[in-house]
């Protein structure tokens, strides 16, 4: 035991007196050329080391060095600034004046990806024309890892693309570890600041550089984010993901392939294709077992039955929210220019798709973009035991953007729709509902002040609550007279097995030329008007009580054939109505008592004065 403590204490002595003999001998400023020249051979930049090189040798070899900066070919600021590097190297080659980096490691950089970080061109300098043609890289002459790891730490990167954008990406965490000549291995996190937004993000992937810079593909197996702050839900936007990913200088072009990524309770599946060429096209293909859009944009943290809270959240959240001033119209908003940038072709399905409460079955958009012109050829689901589809152009040519659109509703439940769209749901039963409406811009705003169309709708099992029609008829009338009873039925509401409507939308008001609804004891026909935006209506109906009276007599044999005029009003949470029964009393006390002249003249007068007396009751 003794001599081995002996030996062990020899080796240690040897080692440090190699080190301190490295220390004293080997001047790590003499590499400093050295650096500078490699640096700028294998990457063009221009590197300058302001502080001497000093050796640290516990717990590693190390050279360290004080503020570095890298610039790029005459570019006007430097791409890289950084506190300190620290160079970790290895001692054996240094014994044969040969110097191997292990790692580089920059703390507290400014990394900067701005124009005037970049390479500029010289004036003088020849631009080549474009080419799709692609020449080998002949063996040797590709770009090689040379240095095994890079890493930084604590440091900042300050993205601009043009003068107006600026966007800082802190606390940078970079690990780049060359696992062999073709594949190097990076760890990156991350927190962007904008907007009272954070993104903070982390993410690891291995990447084939053996075709670069022509090709590059990476898998990343692990990615994780967090996006908090104003306008999301309290606990944020966060979840998981991996992806493969491939990009090609010439032809350019970027595919994304097995994307996973799940989003707080939702998941995405699918792949993306971009081809970079002067105007981009997208080829998207994503599917989702459950995608919840309420819980994405905070909607499920409302009160499900306050629906003034609900509307307000769905106005102050809308995509568009133009402000009203005399000298610019909203319809500036409504530019849609951007899509002539690009071609596209969507494709997306979800088993289950949850929308402002609605929660959609077997959800599926399909959509194309060529040149502005965008056609939603498929946008349709399951939802309230019905169906739908809302297939859509929309013209963005012209601005403001012009859309077209013929929805179709099939056999829907009309009470929860109208809860979910945080509108009073005064009316119940299934909905059948086919139009053509076309206008522009394309948010609520825009329904409610631009759009017009034809609508037919229908309604099987039709229900109006608050407002029970025949009861009102019949009680106006037996209190005007004996001859009726009193009604039995007092519901507060009014039942049609079926109701019919075709109405014309224009601005925002819907023009009521026919409706139509028939029960078992009430047939009712009408025309008026109903405001979308006021959310009131005005409509004059005919209603005909074939039952209910509670008599069997002439009088009521008279009003099972009359047509009772009816005025409903107001709004639609307060509805009012008009019923003017003495009228109608009075018109056929009228009637009734010029019949009894009539037959008291047929039988008491002469033939030559009968036409003088009929004269005389027709005025």
């Amino acid at each position: 035991m003794k001599r081995l403590l002996t030996t062990l204490v020899i080796l240690l002595v040897v080692i440090v007196a190699g080190l301190a003999a490295l220390v004293v001998l080997i001047n790590p400023n003499d590499f400093r050329g050295y650096i500078v020249e490699q640096v700028q051979k294998k990457s063009g930049y221009h590197l300058v080391l302001q502080d001497d090189l000093r050796w640290h040798i516990w717990p590693k070899l190390s050279i360290l060095t004080g503020q570095i900066s890298l610039t790029a070919p005459d570019a006007e600021i430097p791409a890289v600034v950084a506190e300190n590097m620290r160079l970790d190297v290895e001692l054996l080659p240094l014994l044969s004046h040969q110097f191997v980096v292990k790692e580089v490691m920059l703390k507290g950089a400014v990394l900067r990806f701005m124009p005037d970080s970049q390479p500029q061109k010289q004036a003088e300098a020849p631009i080549a024309p474009k080419s799709d043609i692609q020449y080998p890289v002949a063996g040797g002459q590709g770009w090689k890892l040379d240095i095994a790891r890079i890493k930084v730490a604590d440091s900042l990167l300050v993205w601009q693309t043009d003068t107006d954008s600026q966007l800082n990406i802190r606390d940078i965490n970079f690990l780049m570890e060359r696992r062999d000549q073709d594949h190097v291995n990076l760890e990156f996190s991350s927190k962007i600041n904008k907007n009272q937004q954070e993104l903070a993000f982390e993410f690891n992937t291995s990447v084939d550089i053996s075709d670069y810079p022509q090709r590059l593909a990476a898998d990343v197996s692990s990615l994780k984010y967090q996006l908090k702050g104003v306008g999301l839900p309290s606990e944020g936007i966060k979840g998981t993901g991996s992806v493969s990913l491939a990009y090609q200088s010439s032809p350019s072009f970027i595919s994304l392939q097995k994307l996973a990524l799940t989003v707080n309770e939702s998941e995405l599946n699918g792949n993306i294709a971009v081809n970079l060429q002067n105007k981009p096209q997208y080829t998207i293909n994503l599917s989702s077992p459950k995608l919840n859009l309420d819980n994405l944009l905070g909607w499920d943290a409302l009160p499900q039955n306050d629906l003034q809270a609900r509307h307000d959240y769905r106005i102050e959240n809308s995509l568009l929210k133009p402000v009203i001033a005399t000298s610019v119209s909203p319809l500036s908003n409504y530019d849609l220019s951007l899509l002539k940038a690009f071609e596209a072709n969507l494709s997306f399905v979800a088993d289950k798709f949850i929308y402002q409460g609605m929660d959609i079955d077997n959800f599926a958009l399909k959509a194309v973009n060529n040149d502005g012109m965008a056609e939603i050829l498929k946008l349709s689901g399951d939802v309230f035991g019905g169906h739908f589809a809302l297939p859509t152009t929309i013209d963005a040519t012209v601005n403001p953007a012009k859309l077209h659109t013929k929805p179709l509703l099939q056999n829907i439940e009309l009470k929860p729709l109208l809860t979910a769209l945080a509108l009073p749901p005064v009316f119940s039963g299934q909905l059948e509902l086919d139009g053509d409406l076309l206008g522009e811009g394309y948010d609520e705003y825009a329904i409610t002040h631009y759009w017009q169309g034809d609508l037919n709708i229908g309604l099987e099992n039709a229900r109006l609550e608050g407002l029970n029609i025949p009861q009102l008829i019949q009680q106006s009338f037996s209190r005007a007279t004996d001859q009726v009873n009193q009604p039995e039925n007092t519901d507060d509401f009014t039942e049609a097995k079926n109701m019919s409507v075709r109405a014309q939308l224009n601005q925002g008001e819907l023009k009521v030329d026919n409706l139509s609804a028939i029960s078992g004891m009430l047939n009712i026909t009408g025309q008026g008007k109903a405001n979308l935006l006021k959310q009131n209506t005005d409509m004059s109906l005919w209603v005909q009580l074939t039952g209910g009276w509670g008599k069997q007599n002439e009088f009521v044999r008279k009003l099972q054939k009359l047509k009772v005029p009816l005025r409903v009003y107001g709004n639609w949470d307060n509805l009012q109505y008009k019923l003017n029964v003495e009228a109608l009393l009075s018109d056929e006390l009228q009637e009734k008592a010029k019949q009894s002249i009539r037959n008291w003249i047929e039988q008491n007068s002469r033939a030559e004065d009968r036409k003088e007396f009929e004269n005389l009751l027709n005025k």
